[in-house]
């Protein structure tokens, strides 16, 4: 009997962009349980999430789709590149990747691997496993500063909509 099952492979499945009122957020760390447990988490609050093991292949997506993330989640220990090395890339990317907000997390930090975060470009530094209320907190803050900061420079926002999430989850973010 003919098998009736596609003959393409999963990885030639082209990417489906978001519904325009959704924020997204790149998702980056080795741990597929990390990114799954993230993942379900930021979908459950109507973000769109699109995920990396590693800092070389975030900076593939970022520079090959068209998609571009309105945050970052990055985890610091990973093999290929890591998390802080990623950081720099990104920032020397062209305008608004390179401003886009990145969020750093690591289970091993320490004080030295905050710092070279925040010489990196990070804009917040956690420590996982995230206290998802202080993680909710932070995306908040940051997309509200993005929006702010792109309407008074008078620059054309990757913000442009309001997030489709529940209130009551804490995420909403004020115009």
């Amino acid at each position: 009997m003919e098998s009736r099952m596609p003959t393409h492979t999963h990885h030639s499945i082209p990417q489906v962009l978001p519904p325009a009122n959704c924020f997204t957020v790149l998702v980056i760390d080795d741990m597929q349980a990390n990114r799954i447990l993230l993942g379900k988490f930021l979908k459950s609050a109507g973000y769109a999430v699109f995920e990396a093991s590693n800092g070389i292949e975030a900076l593939e997506l970022l520079r090959a789709t068209a998609i571009k993330p309105d945050l970052v989640i990055t985890d610091v220990e990973m093999p290929v590149m890591d998390g802080i090395t990623m950081i720099e890339q990104v920032r020397y990317l062209e305008s608004p990747l390179a401003g886009v907000p990145i969020i750093t997390a690591s289970g091993n930090a320490d004080e030295e691997m905050r710092s070279r975060a925040f010489e990196a470009g990070t804009d917040v530094f956690m420590t996982k496993p995230f206290d998802l209320k202080a993680l909710k907190k932070q995306i908040a803050k940051l997309l509200t500063a993005r929006r702010r900061a792109s309407q008074r420079v008078g620059l054309e926002s990757t913000i442009t909509q309001p997030n489709r999430i529940d209130t009551q989850a804490g995420l909403e973010v004020e115009n």
